[in-house]
């Protein structure tokens, strides 16, 4: 195991140890986005990440993303450069889910809580029914 994913391993341990309401939320607005979908999936990226933006502002999810992206900074042994935002360049909603990167004096850290998967030919995008504290749900890289 590198030194890398030593601290992706221990960013994740502390983001799910600290944040799992917010992992849980995260969870939630996949669920909520998948059932308004005709089908367990969708050929639309769009139709994912519309309506998942949409819940997870409606939820107030999107307001806690900062505190996430700072536990995270500190779990990787680094600091902000900056205050984080809910917004990009911090944040985006994608077709997986939430990413959430700083750039650190460490290193570039970055977390996605992905409660979608997207596959390949033919191109759609499909739900992954996890909860917050399932291990799938967060994926953590550290880039030095």
């Amino acid at each position: 195991m590198t030194d890398a994913d030593t601290t992706a391993s221990a960013v994740r341990d502390r983001v799910r140890d600290a944040h799992l309401d917010f992992l849980d939320a995260v969870a939630a607005a996949g669920r909520v986005t998948a059932a308004s979908w005709d089908a367990p999936h969708t050929p639309d990226r769009d139709v994912v990440v519309d309506r998942f933006e949409r819940v997870l502002r409606e939820t107030g999810t999107l307001d806690a993303t900062p505190g996430v992206l700072a536990t995270a900074v500190d779990a990787a042994g680094g600091h902000l450069q900056a205050d984080p935002v809910p917004s990009p360049p911090y944040v985006a909603v994608t077709a997986e889910g939430v990413v959430l990167r700083a750039t650190t004096d460490v290193g570039r850290v970055v977390v996605t809580v992905a409660p979608f998967a997207v596959e390949r030919d033919p191109v759609r995008y499909v739900h992954r029914d996890l909860d917050g504290d399932d291990p799938g749900l967060v994926d953590v890289a550290v880039h030095g």
